[in-house]
């Protein structure tokens, strides 16, 4: 994933529902680094391919305080990536 290891998520954190939805949008983002075409994405996990490309880019967006990417953390439902500043 473009030369750096996404941190693993832990699950056991999320509910049920949030589990579920952190799951598909997973493996949508996975088929998409492993070429799958966007039918082939949409059929798997019910995603668009405007949704998976959205995805990606969250993932990739740098973290201000650590410089890594977000990764896998910006799939979980409901999860903020940049910090609100007042």
């Amino acid at each position: 994933m473009q030369g750096e290891q996404w941190e693993e998520i832990d699950e056991t954190e999320l509910t049920i529902a949030e589990r579920c939805v952190y799951r598909t949008r997973r493996r949508a983002v996975e088929l998409y680094l492993r070429g799958k075409t966007a039918k082939e994405i949409l059929c798997a996990t019910g995603l668009s391919r405007i949704a998976v490309n959205r995805l990606w880019e969250r993932c990739c967006v740098k973290d201000p305080e650590t410089g890594k990417s977000c990764g896998f953390k910006a799939l979980v439902p409901r999860s903020k990536m940049k910090k609100f500043i007042r």
